[in-house]
């Protein structure tokens, strides 16, 4: 049985854009909430240009090999590797899947994604990769088949290209906000390349979809990002009265906004369980708050769920939702 191709959106992912949007939105005097809207769903989309930036990436590193290997031919006094060398990574299959694919070709086009002011870095890279104990594993194995090579083009990427400080540079200066996103981009990336020997990859998508179900996606972000800013000021009052007597005004703002997004997804949102959205704003505050804001938030929350639940609410539909 073929496996699906990934999707880069996830709902973690749909809450972080919609946090940054109403951060911006919050911060910002007398907003327009529509064009806010329009903003967050364009970084959404932006996050697929990220994804091509790296498979291009990977794409990069191929043309690099080719070349160094071109040029060494051509020294003024070759070693006998020099003309004679081992073509086993610069004819990997995923550089000629990749190549030949029509869709990627057309949208790496379409959008001018290329790594060719940052070359140089990129024969830099794979110059060190050549010192990876996988790289010189692979160019002796007796193994040649697809898989073999979509394993160290994975080990590639995942060791020596999303780690490297040059690429984040290269990438920041791109879209402020990719360094953020770049987690679920390489992780899409690593997805896709697993999937491949499942296609017949010249001839069909071998890509991710953005959305794994684009309209039930953005409704959520939609109704998420209009209910939080909608119901704001009633839940922060809600919110003060259950913070040990602390005044809205001194609860940290993006602990407010958590919570904020949280209540109103507790609310409105009857087909998510409560576990879920209260365990996916205390993974948020972890990453986006102060060192405490994982208990705080988990304390006022437990209290505002309990008070929810008695005066109706909540209420979820479906099996299980109202555990």
């Amino acid at each position: 049985m073929n496996k699906a191709r990934p999707a880069l959106v996830n709902r973690r992912y749909l809450r972080i854009k919609i946090f940054q949007g109403l951060y911006a939105y919050h911060r910002t005097e007398n907003a327009d909430q529509l064009k806010f809207e329009r903003e967050m769903f364009e970084s959404i989309n932006r996050l697929y240009n990220l994804y091509l930036y790296l498979i291009k990436l990977i794409m990069q590193v191929g043309l690099a090999a080719d070349e160094i290997t071109a040029t060494n031919r051509k020294k003024r006094l070759p070693s006998s590797e020099d003309l004679d060398p081992n073509m086993r990574f610069v004819e990997n299959r995923v550089f000629k899947i990749l190549k030949q694919n029509e869709q990627l070709k057309k949208l790496l086009e379409k959008g001018k994604i290329d790594w060719k002011e940052e070359h140089d870095d990129v024969r830099r890279i794979y110059k060190a990769f050549k010192e990876d104990e996988a790289y010189q594993l692979f160019m002796i194995l007796e193994d040649n088949d697809l898989q073999t090579d979509i394993d160290l083009i994975i080990t590639l990427f995942r060791d020596h290209l999303v780690m490297n400080d040059i690429i984040h540079s290269a990438l920041e200066e791109r879209d402020i906000y990719w360094q953020d996103d770049l987690p679920m981009a390489a992780i899409t990336v690593i997805k896709t390349l697993q999937v491949l020997p499942d296609f017949d990859a010249s001839n069909s998508t071998i890509l991710a979809d953005l959305y794994k179900n684009k309209e039930e996606d953005q409704l959520f972000a939609k109704d998420l990002f209009r209910k939080s800013i909608q119901f704001a000021d009633e839940y922060g009052k809600i919110i003060a009265s259950k913070a040990d007597n602390w005044e809205t005004e001194r609860i940290a703002y993006l602990d407010l906004q958590l919570m904020t997004m949280a209540l109103a997804e507790l609310e409105h949102f009857s087909s998510i369980p409560v576990k879920v959205t209260l365990n996916e704003y205390i993974e948020l505050a972890k990453v986006y708050s102060t060192p405490k804001s994982k208990v705080f938030i988990n304390g006022v929350l437990d209290k505002l769920v309990h008070d929810f639940k008695s005066e109706g609410r909540i209420n979820k539909v479906g099996r299980g939702l109202n555990e």
